[in-house]
Parts: structure tokens; sequence; C-alpha cells
């Protein structure tokens, strides 16, 4: 299938706000030069942003669990190739990668990684988390760790559909979403 254009086009450096250019210099990415076009919107959402990718307390691993079972959902291939570049950085495998896309019933998960999946899942079917699930999670994660994954979530949903409707191309050399057999 065809790439679809972007709908709106990325700014240039010397098109871009005076007041993002210390951003710029650590966010260069596609994304980022679009969402320029309305600066106060970017430069009040990166803070946020930046805490839930960077700063929130759940263990790198989940977070990234999390993260690109919402890009396989969404069908964001741009989500998902910044996280799975990310996530391989971590020690991620093809293996879990694949077992991601899968979804919560391959074998492949542990029973915590199996709960963030369907933590997951069920906020975008049914927009909450199923008590069974929040008994497993809550097992092992403390209070503070259940709303950033929760948060988590919520971003990169918002993420994904902000990449999808504004056709945002892929940043050179990314891959994208894996074809299960």
């Amino acid at each position: 299938m065809p790439e679809l254009p972007a709908r709106i086009p990325p700014l240039s450096d010397d098109q871009m706000p005076p007041e993002f250019a210390e951003e710029l210099a650590r966010w260069r990415y596609n994304l980022h030069r679009r969402l320029a076009h309305n600066p106060e919107t970017l430069l009040k959402w990166m803070p946020y942003a930046q805490h839930i990718l960077l700063d929130n307390k759940m263990p790198a691993r989940e977070r990234e669990i999390a993260i690109l079972r919402v890009a396989w959902n969404c069908r964001s291939d741009y989500e998902w190739s910044m996280h799975a570049g990310f996530a391989r950085s971590l020690g991620f495998t093809e293996e879990d990668l694949i077992s991601i896309a899968r979804g919560s019933q391959d074998v492949h998960w542990n029973d915590i990684e199996r709960a963030v999946i369907c933590a997951t899942d069920e906020i975008q079917e049914s927009w909450g988390i199923a008590d069974d699930t929040w008994k497993t999670l809550s097992s092992e994660f403390e209070n503070d760790q259940l709303i950033d994954l929760i948060f988590v979530i919520n971003q990169f949903i918002s993420v994904a559909v902000t990449l999808n409707t504004l056709r945002v191309p892929l940043e050179e050399n990314a891959e994208t979403l894996p074809i299960l057999d």
C-alpha cells in the first residue's frame, strides 16, 4: 500500500520558532517538526511528554511493552519504529517484538508482562482496566507505578492518533510494524 502524503509539512531549522530552538537540539524528529507549527502547544506538551517517557516510575521494560502494544493496536508505524529501536537498546529481542504484536496470549510473556499487555488492550477496548488484570498488576507495582502505567498508555494513544492523523512520515531507516504469520 503506498504511503499517504503528510498533512502538515515539517518546519526546517530556519523556520523553527526561536522558543523551540533548545528543544529542537534534543528532539529533531519528524513529529516535532510538524508540531512546531503550534509552538505554544508543543512547548507546553513537551515537559509532560518527557516526564511520561523518561521520568515515570515504571520499569523500562514494562513501559516499552505498553508503548509498543499501543503502537501495534493503533497501527502506528512511526511510534512502533521509534520505540522498537529504543526497546532493542534495552535488550529486547526480535521474539519480544513479535510477541508484543501477537498479544497477551503469546506464551512468551511472564504474568506481569502479560498483564501490561492486557491493561493496554483493555484501556483501548473498554476505557479501563479489568479487575483481574489490575489485581495482577498491583501485586507487582506500587500505586505510583500503576498511575504512571495508565498515563504511559494514555500518552502514547494520543501520540499515535496525532501521528496517524497527520500522517507523519517515518524517520530515515525506520522499521515498520511486523507482519505476523
